[in-house]
């Protein structure tokens, strides 16, 4: 498929019906995960194709919970999305009982041709239970590791962890995580009293900023071959009316924002919607 066009309305978020079983301080979906009862595969599909009549040539999130849950499911996922999207993973990129890194490897190799990213969650801390490095040199498909830095940016234990972290993916593109809950309209823009922008200039070269957007920005460094991005983004997508993100929840309903921010949206909601 051909990536090489330009994107067209909010990134529409789909939080797969599948539990990732990590307890990670920081995510903003566990609390989806406690009751399944009302989860939906086949309403999630119908939302899908409704965005894709609104929104054909915009930006794909499959995440969670836990998209590599379930490869079969995935695999129908990624066939019923449309062509014409750019889709991404966030993923732990977990390795189940029965299975293996080559396994998993294969299947996302195979749709290597529909996926433009994997996102990878790795974290200074153990959050979650990682399956061996040596997957990332198995797999064709373009790899990002997402990191969340929880820690104090302020101790030097930190530092430690980070220069350890940055060495162990040498090389690799790396996207450096401001704590969610820590960012407010008031502190995302901040880069003077920022200590973990601060930090991170310390260990990296410092590049450039990233262009600022209503509800994130970045700024660029380099080390040791690898292009380290420091990302703040809100814990909400909606600002003024203005919506970054579209989230289809697992029972398929659409919202216009993430959890207790968000409210469900209509067609007519949809012909309105405001993305710059």
């Amino acid at each position: 498929m051909n990536k090489d066009f330009q994107k067209i309305g909010p990134t529409v978020t789909m939080l797969v019906p599948y539990d990732c079983n990590n307890l990670c301080p920081f995510c903003v979906n566990k609390k989806e995960y406690r009751d399944i009862s009302s989860f939906d595969l086949d309403r999630c599909y119908q939302s899908l194709d409704l965005m894709n009549r609104v929104f054909p040539h915009n930006d794909i999130v499959l995440t969670g919970g836990e998209p590599l849950a379930n490869l079969e499911t995935l695999r129908d996922i990624l066939s019923h999305i449309e062509e014409g999207h750019h889709i991404y993973i966030n993923t732990t990129l977990p390795v189940s009982e029965g299975s293996s890194i080559e396994k998993v490897a294969d299947f996302l190799n195979a749709h290597a041709d529909r996926i433009s990213c994997v996102n990878v969650s790795r974290h200074l801390k153990h959050y979650v239970r990682e399956c061996s490095d040596e997957i990332f040199n198995l797999l064709k498909v373009k790899t990002r590791i997402n990191c969340v830095v929880f820690e104090d940016a302020k101790e030097e234990a930190t530092k430690e962890k980070l220069i350890a972290f940055l060495d162990r993916f040498k090389g690799r593109d790396i996207q450096l995580r401001a704590n969610y809950s820590l960012l407010t309209l008031e502190n995302v823009f901040d880069k003077e009293n920022d200590n973990l922008f601060k930090l991170i200039s310390e260990v990296c070269e410092y590049k450039c900023d990233l262009e600022i957007e209503k509800f994130r920005t970045g700024y660029v460094f380099e080390r040791n071959g690898s292009r380290i991005t420091y990302h703040k983004t809100l814990p909400f997508a909606k600002i003024d009316g203005v919506i970054g993100d579209i989230i289809i929840r697992q029972t398929g309903l659409i919202y216009d924002d993430w959890n207790e921010y968000g409210a469900e949206l209509n067609i007519n909601d949809l012909a309105g919607i405001r993305y710059k």
